[in-house]
């Protein structure tokens, strides 16, 4: 058995890249269960947001957990090769570390941003509802987002991280020189775009219209901001005043063409917050616009977060790591517990049958106190061995193979699965 985590990230594949193996909520089950049945894979967790979209597996073999990856890739319409050195890979104790990471805000563009502890819980609840999440994986992701929640308790990281809509607005306060006064225009109404309307509001802006696919979305959105409602296809009609355009759209791709934007008479700022994209790359050629996506917020956050608390979430994440191996190497170690146990206690019976002629002369309560001792003898002699075995973490598999060939024991792998 191999705990996984492939995939593309911020670190290591572009957003033209990223954006094509993004994976929309509706889409997430019928993609897992592809993933799955693809072969060499027993569970799967897929995280796909804006920074990265991750497999995390429990599979038979290394090789089999980057042949699943390859096997999204290619439901996504990837060529193995646009893969060549943009994959992350690790596996084991590093692949637990990352998840926990994760997390924890870490490995995020914007290091402690709020959002990634809730798309991690929400990418465990799917893979479950969808049957691909068993008791590691599930186990995994409980002790990160677990890990998660103590970082920011523990640290200022998240106090002082910016979310990607308020990273969107700084960078564009920055491009404008101010957002006091400017007339911004909100394309989505959910969880993004309705952080970018507080984001921009709080910086000064001026929410004038919300436009959306669903108009009765937008309605929620504006109503606090006293906001313009406009179906998306009446987009054109809402920029003939505004200065920005926020764009967070869920979907498969861009469905804002250039067309929608045409010469808007006055300069407009644009940042696309989706990904995939949901606005055309030709649209930056446009006279008096400039377009920008979440591969260029990282240049808009500048305070970095303090050492302390980077070195406290350090620690945390790891003790948190050493303590999910160790419970996955106490699981793998349970059925070799128990057949050892079992067989010691075989050893013990058969011998005190054999002394019986020899205790005759023995009353009750003698024969007890011998039996008790015996097996009080087994007990302490296994006690080291035992508890070797289940702390044992990076070493796990030659540990328990080198413990099964000692003792003569091949445990049934089915046995102990209960001890979680």
């Amino acid at each position: 058995m191999v705990l996984s985590a492939v995939g593309l990230n911020h670190k290591t594949a572009p957003l033209s890249l990223r954006e094509r193996a993004a994976v929309s909520h509706e889409r997430l089950g019928n993609v897992l269960r592809q993933v799955r049945d693809a072969g060499g894979l027993t569970e799967a967790v897929l995280l796909s947001t804006c920074n990265r979209c991750e497999l995390y597996m429990v599979t038979e073999s290394r090789r089999a957990a980057i042949a699943a990856f390859a096997a999204f890739a290619a439901v996504r319409g990837i060529h193995p090769d646009e893969l060549t050195g943009t994959m992350m890979v690790v596996h084991d104790r590093a692949a637990a570390l990352h998840v926990i990471r994760v997390a924890s805000g870490l490995e995020s563009m914007i290091v402690g941003e709020p959002q990634i502890l809730g798309q991690v819980r929400r990418a465990h609840s799917e893979a479950r509802r969808h049957g691909t999440a068993g008791p590691i994986l599930s186990r995994l992701m409980q002790t990160a987002v677990g890990a998660g929640r103590r970082v920011r308790q523990a640290t200022g990281l998240s106090q002082h991280a910016v979310s990607v809509p308020r990273a969107a607005a700084a960078l564009t306060e920055r491009g404008l020189g101010s957002l006091r006064g400017r007339s911004v225009v909100i394309v989505g109404a959910g969880e993004i775009a309705a952080l970018a309307a507080k984001a921009f509001a709080d910086r000064g802006g001026r929410i004038a219209a919300v436009c959306n696919r669903t108009v009765a979305a937008a309605e929620l959105l504006a109503g606090p901001y006293g906001a313009a409602v406009f179906p998306l296809r009446a987009l054109p009609e809402a920029l003939q005043d505004a200065a920005v355009v926020v764009v967070a759209l869920g979907g498969e791709g861009v469905v804002l063409p250039a067309a929608l934007f045409d010469s808007p008479g006055h300069p407009l700022l644009i940042a696309d917050l989706s990904v995939p994209r949901a606005v055309a790359a030709d649209v930056a050629t446009i006279s008096g616009v400039r377009l920008f996506a979440v591969d260029d917020l990282g240049g808009a956050v500048t305070a970095a977060p303090a050492p302390a608390d980077l070195a406290t979430a350090e620690a945390m994440t790891t003790a948190a790591a050493s303590g999910f191996l160790r419970w996955l190497a106490s699981r793998a170690a349970a059925p070799l517990i128990a057949a050892l146990t079992a067989r010691a206690a075989q050893i013990a019976e058969q011998e005190l049958r054999r002394a019986q002629p020899r205790l005759a002369g023995l009353n009750e309560g003698q024969r007890e106190i011998v039996r008790r001792v015996v097996f009080s003898t087994m007990r302490k002699l296994l006690h080291a061995p035992v508890v070797r075995l289940r702390e044992a973490t990076a070493d796990a598999p030659t540990l328990l193979s080198a413990a099964s060939e000692l003792f003569d024991i091949n445990p049934d792998p089915d046995d102990g699965n209960g001890h979680e």
